[in-house]
């Protein structure tokens, strides 16, 4: 007999040094299914932006223009849900944030700053405006707070209007497009969108995924209770309408660049209403709902681009009919087809291995909601 062999012979089978040995042994599966589960999902990502690095290569400038737009709007959707998904704060002055980041890069880039860099500056300082904005609308709630930050966001759309000697007017303004060296047309603006999307995702992924967004959905959920833990509402609230506001600049300084020509009307209504579509179509508070909602809202309008007159009632209809569904958004497809008989069929697994000992003792019941 092996040394091995005469060790699990050795070993109890009973008792408590069992059930710890148990639970060792499962605490070892798990973690070595966590970093398989971990490895896995870098892979899809590796093998998705290799994917969209050779999209212009190989698809014409339509298309590109397209995916373009759908990852400039999933940067955008993206500060909206961190604010309204995860922080529960309905601020609706994201259009206005949005042109300032426009106007801000395309002044900027006229007056010879690189693009580049205008596209962090404009982000802080579209930060800073939305923390100004927020500091008194934190303190409203609801309805109130919605109306307060619009009438602030119309306010700014309103103000580029009356900057004419600036910004144009109502006219608008031509925008220089900056290509990187080597690389001319649509496909030096998608590299640098999709550079700038990859970053955007990967950082409020690792963020959301930490202490900073459990705090946040702490403070939507309970409100002033998290006092009682320490935790400034205020502090948070703010922290979350400056980074909303900063991603939505970013995603502004990209748009000047694919759209080569900005005009004030562009960032009204028409576009706020939209950005809130893909938020709670994509799925509120969803780690991947603003790509899925941003893509899902650009596809379906270009689908029914011939329709005319009857594109909005086409548009209307089909998003009645995704969040009667799936009220959840697109992302919690997947959990309602999991929870359905038909997905409990498909997707039974093997049960866990009893923690020797216990098998005559009940599992407490565990509810895990996994993020699409």
């Amino acid at each position: 007999m092996s040394d091995s062999t005469e060790v699990l012979a050795s070993a109890p089978t009973t008792g408590p040094a069992a059930v710890a040995a148990g639970i060792r042994a499962n605490a070892g599966a798990a973690d070595e299914g966590g970093r398989g589960s971990g490895l896995r999902k870098g892979i899809v990502a590796i093998v998705a932006l290799v994917v969209l690095f050779a999209v212009p290569f190989v698809a014409n400038s339509y298309l590109v223009f397209v995916l373009s737009l759908t990852l400039v709007y999933a940067i955008s959707t993206v500060g909206f849900n961190l604010l309204v998904g995860w922080s529960g704060q309905i601020g609706l002055a994201h259009a206005a944030l949005f042109a300032l980041g426009a106007y801000g890069s395309a002044i900027s880039v006229q007056h010879g700053v690189p693009f580049l860099i205008t596209i962090p500056l404009a982000g802080v300082a579209a930060a800073l405006l939305a923390v100004v904005i927020g500091f008194p609308a934190v303190r409203l709630k609801g309805f109130f707070l919605a109306i307060a930050t619009l009438a602030l966001g119309m306010a700014i759309v309103e103000l580029l209007v009356f900057a004419r000697p600036i910004t144009g007017g109502g006219a608008g303004m031509n925008v220089d497009v900056w290509t990187l060296p080597g690389i001319t047309g649509s496909a030096s603006t998608y590299f640098v969108i999709l550079v700038v999307a990859a970053l955007t995702f990967f950082l409020t992924r690792r963020a959301l995924l930490g202490r900073f967004g459990r705090t946040l959905q702490a403070v939507r959920d309970l409100g002033s209770l998290t006092g009682s833990l320490g935790v400034s509402v205020l502090r948070y609230r703010l922290v979350a309408f400056g980074l909303s506001g900063f991603i939505a600049a970013v995603a502004g300084t990209l748009y000047s660049q694919l759209q080569t020509f900005i005009f004030p009307a562009m960032f009204h209504m028409n576009l706020l209403v939209p950005m809130l579509v893909m938020v709670f179509v994509g799925g509120a508070g969803s780690l991947w709902g603003p790509l899925v909602g941003a893509a899902f809202a650009v596809v379906i309008i270009e689908f029914f681009q011939d329709l005319g007159d009857q594109q909005a009632i086409a548009y209307g209809l089909v998003l009645m009919v995704v969040i009667a569904l799936l009220p959840g958004g697109l992302t919690s497809l997947f959990r309602t087809i999991r929870d359905s008989r038909f997905g409990t069929a498909l997707l039974r697994r093997k049960p866990a291995t009893p923690v020797p000992g216990t098998e005559g003792t009940a599992a407490p019941e565990t509810s895990v909601k996994e993020d699409a």
